[in-house]
């Protein structure tokens, strides 16, 4: 009997092609290279720097003018030229606005012919004066008309005054039509063109502003305790300095002036606080609601680099020199708000350890605990230097 052939399913080939191709790589598959264990990455560190540091307070403020003056017409009329470019510096005395000055030059005319006619008139009433006097005593004239004559020339002296004066006023007027800058400082942007009309008087236009820039006042913010601590700290200073034999009197101050306590500043480009002035104001009172009180300070500003409204950092010392750790600033970092710095011990494995931090003083800051001088500080490679990571740390001196 014929039977007819089997049938070969799908699936049951794809099984058996699928064994021969894991039998096929399984046979090709390498082992895995073995594991290579990295050298310790290289860190830069260096001992805290242990040395005598002024305590020292820091505050914002902010940079005013010394002299700050609103140009403003005395006249009214219309600007016929202006004598400045916007933002250029300028002496006392330079030009800087001129008004139409012909209806005033006109004025001034007015009031030298009223006083020639007043003088000719209280010439022809004085020799009027003068022959009624003479003829007084004769009787051609009586008291009464001699009185009248003379009260006609002393009528005609006041007007003539009173002329003199509107001449005065006249000229004034004249020459207020020239507006100069009444300071030396910077000037700003002029409100007028050519051809606008300016009023004089109590509503006048403001034309423009002119700022002194050197020097500059700086204005902080001080904490009452911090001011009493700069104080004593210049008072001491003073009688120290005082000669041999000096009273108290002679060397108490009487003005914060007299103390002469410097005050550092720096701007926001600044690295540290390169620019020294002295305290020259403060406030009358402490404002309760805050427990501070206002201080300004002057500062030279040759170069013009400091410009009024312009931020200040201010560093005040509030005390004696005494040891103090520094560390450079840019080895300290934040962590969740923390300060930090990476140190490396004895196993050169390194920690995270949390510090508190002072004052700067140039490109050091001053760390008041979490360190000693014996600690080894993480001052280059900051990004390989992980908690717990092993480390080749290499030597170099903080500063």
């Amino acid at each position: 009997m014929h039977r007819p052939p089997a049938r070969t399913t799908p699936h049951l080939g794809l099984a058996v092609l699928a064994t021969i191709a894991g039998a096929f790589a399984g046979g090709c598959r390498r082992p895995p290279p073995p594991l290579v264990d990295l050298p310790p990455a290289e860190v830069v560190v260096a001992h805290p720097v242990v040395r005598d540091v002024t305590a020292v307070i820091e505050f914002t403020g902010n940079a005013t003018a010394v002299e700050t003056v609103d140009i403003k017409p005395r006249v009214t009329g219309f600007i016929t030229e202006v004598h400045f470019r916007d933002g250029q510096d300028v002496r006392r005395g330079d030009p800087l606005f001129d008004i139409d000055d012909r209806s005033y030059d006109i004025i001034r005319d007015e009031a030298l012919a009223e006083i020639e006619r007043q003088q000719v008139e209280l010439q022809e009433l004085q020799a009027e004066v003068a022959r009624n006097e003479a003829l007084l005593p004769r009787g051609a004239v009586t008291q009464e008309q001699v009185g009248i004559i003379t009260a006609k020339r002393d009528m005609a002296q006041a007007l003539l005054a009173k002329d003199r004066a509107l001449l005065r006023q006249a000229e004034l007027d004249l020459e207020f039509c020239r507006l100069t800058a009444p300071i030396d400082g910077r000037i700003g942007i002029r409100n007028v063109n050519v051809g606008d009309l300016v009023t004089g008087g109590g509503s006048a236009t403001t034309l423009t502003t002119i700022v002194s820039v050197d020097p500059v006042y700086v204005t902080f913010f001080c904490d009452e305790r911090s001011l009493l601590l700069a104080r004593e700290r210049a008072a001491r200073a003073a009688r120290a300095a005082a000669p041999a034999g000096a009273t108290t009197a002679e060397v108490e101050w009487k003005d914060i002036r007299d103390l002469r306590i410097p005050v550092d500043m720096g701007l926001v480009t600044d690295e540290g606080f390169p620019h020294r002035g002295w305290l020259t104001f403060v406030d009358i009172a402490v404002r309760a609601s805050t427990g501070t009180i206002r201080c300004r300070a002057i500062l030279d500003n040759p170069g013009r680099l400091i410009t009024p409204g312009m931020f200040v950092r201010v560093r005040l010392a509030a005390g004696d020199p005494a040891p103090a750790t520094l560390v450079r600033d840019r080895a300290i970092g934040i962590d969740q708000g923390r300060r930090t710095v990476a140190v490396v011990g004895a196993d050169d494995r390194v920690e995270i350890r949390q510090v508190t931090i002072g004052s700067l003083n140039g490109t050091l800051r001053v760390v008041t605990a979490g360190l000693t001088a014996d600690d080894r500080v993480v001052i280059g490679g900051l990004q390989r230097a992980r908690e717990g990571a092993v480390v080749k740390p290499l030597d170099a001196p903080m500063e």
